[in-house]
């Protein structure tokens, strides 16, 4: 236990029970809180994995029931202007987070999700501190930005791009003075979960093709601006070239809108017309993946605000390619190349590069990554400096990570 001081009782609460990366990234700060002296409760819109994994390791995690016309409303609920009924079930689910014990009982709200941040009261005398995973929404951002200089008492931002976007001033400028501290705090990685390992080879045996095959390895969400389908172009622009690599995609969906419902049909159809292009099933043991690797692609068709599949990569010591933009650039100083967005070409022209350099280099490629993320990615560390600016809101005083 930390000799931070008395402990302090946070709420949280998040936009799902789903296992995303911002739920993902809450596990990791809930496993270790209570070394810092935070007692964390955590509450969620509705059953699912994350609320029996918290239970599991002792942080209490209760559901406070959203109604459905906010459940059905945008995943991100980035649109909820344009969104009346979700606007309405918003205030509803407000009205009984309000009543909740984790809520009247409680020194501070840590919000870390775009619903959350909407459902904390107004005038509130407890303090209330939003966790920034993305960018400032595209159409609604100018709102949001001001929201947030008005609701929350300090923000943590996930990447010093995401702190730009969302208001921070560039280093050696003064904040404005009615404008709440903006922390960039990139997300750590378990380092014990996500560590090198032997390949074992199960993923060939899955797929039933040689032990011997090279994977160029892609887990994500199945959603289209994720880019698997920027990958697959990529693909088929090297694959004569070396007949030996397969390319995978690792994961499924989780987005309940009419678009992304469609995005896993389309991607199934044309790995169909791909013998050397395979789709594996969500793994909750994802670390287990990364060894069959012998790169990992993040490319996404839109500016990423961190990238955890990029951490976990390196973390297993497997070298990476991320398009360059966003939050992936602050990361991929060592340990894989960055690679200009949307051009499958440039992506192609990266793959050729890294396939064929020595195995012996690319390996020593993975090894900078690990080392990078040990001394700058630790879950560990992200769990402190979290704590610290958690603990500095509810004793009015500003903190930043050490």
């Amino acid at each position: 236990m930390s000799s931070s001081g008395e402990t302090i009782r946070v709420t949280a609460v998040a936009a799902s029970s789903e296992l995303g990366g911002t739920e993902r990234v809450l596990l990791d700060f809930a496993a270790r809180a209570f070394e810092h002296d935070i007692m964390l409760r955590v509450i969620t819109p509705r059953p699912g994995p994350l609320l029996n994994i918290l239970n599991d390791i002792g942080v209490p995690a209760e559901v406070v029931p959203a109604p459905p016309s906010l459940l059905r409303g945008s995943q991100r609920l980035t649109a909820l202007w344009s969104a009346p009924g979700a606007m309405v079930g918003l205030r509803t689910w407000a009205r009984r987070l309000a009543g909740h014990p984790f809520v009247r009982d409680t020194d501070l709200w840590y919000g870390v999700s775009f619903k959350a941040y909407l459902a904390f009261p107004k005038g509130a005398s407890t303090p209330v501190v939003w966790h920034l995973h993305e960018f400032p929404p595209a159409l609604t951002g100018t709102a949001w930005k001001l929201l947030a200089r008005r609701r929350p008492d300090a923000l943590i931002a996930n990447s010093d791009a995401v702190a730009r976007a969302w208001g921070a001033p560039a280093p050696g400028a003064r904040r404005a003075r009615a404008a709440p501290p903006i922390i960039a705090i990139p997300n750590g990685v378990d380092l014990d979960r996500f560590r090198p390992r032997e390949r074992s080879g199960w993923i060939a045996r899955a797929l039933g093709i040689a032990p011997t095959t090279r994977i160029i390895g892609m887990p994500a969400v199945l959603a289209s601006w994720k880019g698997q389908l920027a990958v697959v172009d990529a693909f088929t622009r090297i694959r004569d070239r070396f007949p030996d690599v397969h390319l995978v995609f690792v994961g499924g969906s989780i987005y309940d809108t009419v678009a992304e419902r469609s995005f896993e049909g389309r991607l199934r159809t044309v790995i169909q017309r791909e013998s050397r292009v395979h789709l594996v099933p969500f793994q909750p043991k994802i670390e287990l993946a990364y060894p069959e690797f012998d790169l990992a692609v993040h490319y996404s068709t839109r500016a990423e605000a961190f990238g955890r599949v990029i951490i976990e990569a390196m973390a297993s010591a497997v070298p990476v390619l991320a398009a360059a933009e966003g939050g992936p650039v602050e990361i991929v100083t060592e340990g894989g190349w960055l690679v200009e967005p949307r051009a499958p070409g440039a992506l192609a022209n990266a793959m050729v590069s890294a396939l064929m350099l020595p195995p012996d280099h690319l390996r020593q490629i993975g090894h900078w990554g690990r080392i990078r993320m040990e001394d700058h990615y630790s879950a560990r560390r992200f769990a402190r400096d979290v704590s610290r600016v958690l603990r500095a809101t509810t004793s009015g005083v500003p903190a930043g990570p050490a």
